[in-house]
């Protein structure tokens, strides 16, 4: 999952594909994958902030599977700077 955000952040060619990618991982609601997928996520916003957004719903609809410390510290910065 963070090879996937990498990879994003650093071709902006092959970010929609790993955005696509991501969605998908986080709709599996396996609970380590969807916390790797909001760092990753948070790392992708950071680069490109206005786009993208539409990955927030399903970052909020998996809050319950966030117990890791980093992923946690990544919502709350996503929900900070989304929170419109």
């Amino acid at each position: 999952v963070r090879s996937i955000g990498r990879v994003a952040v650093k071709l902006e060619r092959a970010c929609e594909r790993a955005i696509a990618v991501l969605l998908e991982l986080i709709e599996s609601k396996v609970n380590y994958v969807v916390q790797e997928a909001s760092v990753v996520v948070k790392d992708i916003f950071r680069k490109y902030p206005t786009r993208y957004e539409q990955v927030l719903k399903a970052l909020c609809d998996n809050l319950e599977e966030l117990d890791e410390p980093e992923a946690k510290a990544s919502m709350i910065w996503i929900l900070g700077e989304y929170a419109e």
